[in-house]
Parts: C-alpha cells; sequence; structure tokens
C-alpha cells in the first residue's frame, strides 16, 4: 500500500514541477547520487555538467560519505576529495530535505538501459540514482572541458619534482583485488611484472613510483623483483597520487579506473593496459599487455 500511495505521489508532484517548467517558473532539477574514489567522483560530476550545460539546476547528493565512506567490503576509506583537487568546481549539494524529497518522489527511470537521459527530455526534476551510462563522445568531450591540469591543485611536496623518465605504476587491490569485477575486470598478479619487462626493454625508465592502496603488498610482491630504484607513495590523499601519477610520462594501469583516468589527464602519456575485454581501446599511445 504504502509503495502505490508513493507511485501516485510521485505522478502528481512530477506533474507539478513540469507544469511549473514549462511556465519558466522554475528550472528542472537533476540531483546525481554521488559515492567512491576520486574517480568515480570526476565519473559523476561530468554526468551534472552533461545538465548543467543545458541549463538545468545541478545538485551532487553527497550523503554518502557522511553514512559510509568505504569500499564494498568496508575495509578501506574514500573520502571526498574532488573539490581539493579542483576547488573552482561548480559543486551545489541538496539539504537534507531536498534529497529527501527528490529521492522519493522524482527517481530517473531507466528507459534506454542505463544510458542518461538526453537533456532535451527532461521536462520535470529528476533524481540520477546510482551509476549510469553516457555516450562516449561526450563523456570525453566533458571530461577534456571539465578536469584541465593546469587548473587544479599542485601537491605541495611534490611541485618542484621531475617525472622525466620515469614510470608510474597503479597496482589496484583492496576490494577488486579477487575474481573478475563484471566493471573492471581483473589482472592477475604476474601481468604487473610483464607490464614491468615491457617498460624496461621498451623506455628503460630510471625510476619505477608505485601507487596502490596496499603499499606493503606492492613492496613484497613486485618491488622485491625490481633491478630499477623505486618509490612507493604512501599516506598521500587519492588525489595528490592521481596528480603524481598524470605526471609520469609511462603509467601502467591497473584493473581500476585510476591508471586510466591519470592518462585522460595527460595524453601525451604512454599508457599499459591489462589486455582484456575492459581495456580502453580508442585510446592512441597505448600498450596492451597479457
Amino acid at each position: 500500500m504504502k509503495q502505490v500511495i508513493l507511485k501516485i505521489l510521485s505522478i502528481v508532484f512530477q506533474y507539478i514541477d513540469e507544469l511549473l517548467c514549462k511556465l519558466h517558473l522554475k528550472r528542472p532539477v537533476v540531483m546525481v547520487y554521488m559515492d567512491g574514489g576520486i574517480c568515480s567522483q570526476m565519473l559523476i560530476y561530468i554526468h551534472g555538467q552533461y545538465y548543467a550545460e543545458h541549463g538545468l539546476d545541478v545538485y551532487y547528493d553527497d550523503y554518502w560519505w557522511g553514512i559510509n565512506g568505504k569500499d564494498q567490503y568496508g575495509s578501506m576509506a574514500r573520502t571526498f576529495e574532488l573539490t581539493e583537487m579542483w576547488p573552482n568546481l561548480e559543486f551545489k549539494t541538496p539539504s537534507k530535505w531536498q534529497r529527501k524529497w527528490y529521492l522519493l518522489f522524482f527517481k530517473a527511470k531507466r528507459i534506454n538501459g542505463d544510458m542518461l537521459p538526453i537533456p532535451e527530455s527532461v521536462k520535470h526534476s529528476i533524481y540520477l540514482n546510482e551509476y549510469w551510462d553516457l555516450p562516449a563522445i561526450e563523456y570525453d568531450r566533458l571530461f577534456a572541458k571539465t578536469f584541465i591540469l593546469r587548473n587544479s591543485i599542485i601537491p605541495t611536496e611534490y611541485s618542484h619534482n621531475k617525472y622525466d623518465n620515469v614510470v608510474g605504476v597503479h597496482v589496484r587491490r583492496g576490494d577488486l583485488a579477487k575474481g573478475d569485477n563484471p566493471y573492471y575486470g581483473g589482472v592477475t598478479d604476474g601481468y604487473f611484472m610483464r607490464a614491468i619487462e615491457f617498460c624496461n626493454q621498451q623506455f628503460t625508465p630510471k625510476k619505477y613510483i608505485f601507487f596502490s592502496d596496499e603499499p606493503d603488498w606492492v613492496e613484497n610482491n613486485i618491488c622485491n623483483q625490481l633491478e630499477k630504484s623505486y618509490e612507493i607513495m604512501r599516506n598521500n590523499k587519492a588525489w595528490e597520487d592521481l596528480w603524481l601519477l598524470s605526471q609520469c610520462p609511462v603509467i601502467v594501469a591497473s584493473q581500476g579506473s585510476f591508471g586510466k583516468y591519470a592518462a585522460r589527464l595527460n595524453p601525451n602519456a604512454v599508457l599499459i593496459q591489462c589486455d582484456n575485454k575492459y581495456a580502453w581501446r580508442d585510446r592512441e599511445n597505448t600498450y596492451f599487455i597479457q
């Protein structure tokens, strides 16, 4: 009975909202659910900007970090850092009651699979729950327009470092260390050693820099086999590691999005990826390792 009442109220409130928008008494509100680490934050921010540039009123629901802020196993922290890296981004958040209102009565229906509704089709306010897809051409355009490295904060500790002839390696462990994740896929431990051997042959780097949520595992399972100089980043914020990795001329990506996002921030970097169905295949200057 409760669900029936909510459905009826949703129809009524959406009709009223659409009428007010048609009369230009308000603009449609698009409220976007957010969670996860820095790359997820960047992805969802782009979703909001997809609507903001068409004149819709966008709010970002950041409630998740107040009640959770952990990976899917509840072991590793995920903090909101997007506006630490890009403090000039426009980022409006809803009040507690705004969030409840739109979540209850304006949740968007997934009519076309998981693809975001096109802005022209939005006639009344909507709440975009969970993750949606965006056409690749729009995603690439908005990423390049929104996330510009020269507009980001530079980590003070590393601002004068040189990254010539350095390979940055992201080793994603944590909640993606086991199995074949349905979104990101998986990599074997041997992938990293094969990628490093490839880099040794192709680029003769003078140093490797490792970024990982399990630095001790990297030390004991990868670095103890290296003949090259190396450094393991520890105790940085995620956005600081993302900035540092993006400075490396060669980037070895793990199964997650972190390495690939660093390569998006630096289109001139060489990207090394695992050759599986989840690889970023339309990028130039990339190599695939089994």
